[in-house]
């Protein structure tokens, strides 16, 4: 493994944003931050300067993750990586996310989708097949197919 992964855990949750957490540092990365509304995601990004942001759709007090996307996918090197259990809410664009896993999400998935965002964020394009259980944006897959 490279240089550990820096990311922000975006999630309501209790009980999923610890699972996340724990999944996180047991591959080896850090967890900058956790938040679990939108205003409070935005301000972590930006103070915290994140490789990832895992990040749910909806959010404490009616907030949600196209915010946090929209507000943050402009950051350097931020790649947005929704999970949510409402991934046909996503616009066809992510709203600039790079991927999406859907929730309920097996440790099995997490365990293999962390190398492979490794990948994209630390040696792009990712050499490894695309995980199961983990949908990648138009615009990153057609950016790893012009890539290969």
């Amino acid at each position: 493994m490279s240089e550990s992964l820096r990311v922000l855990v975006v999630e309501d949750e209790a009980i999923l944003s610890m699972q996340l957490e724990l999944l996180i540092e047991d591959a080896g990365h850090v967890v900058v931050g956790t938040a679990f509304s939108a205003a409070e995601a935005i301000r972590m990004a930006h103070e915290t300067q994140p490789d990832i942001a895992f990040v749910d759709l909806q959010l404490r007090g009616g907030s949600s993750g196209l915010d946090v996307a929209r507000a943050v996918r402009d950051l350097e090197g931020v790649m947005i990586v929704f999970v949510t259990a409402n991934a046909a809410m996503l616009p066809e664009d992510f709203e600039g996310g790079a991927a999406v896993i859907p929730k309920p999400f097996s440790v099995a998935i997490m365990e293999g989708t962390l190398p492979y965002l490794e990948e994209c964020v630390r040696r792009p394009p990712p050499k490894a097949a695309r995980p199961t259980g983990m949908r990648l944006a138009p615009a990153y897959e057609a950016r790893w197919a012009a890539a290969s």
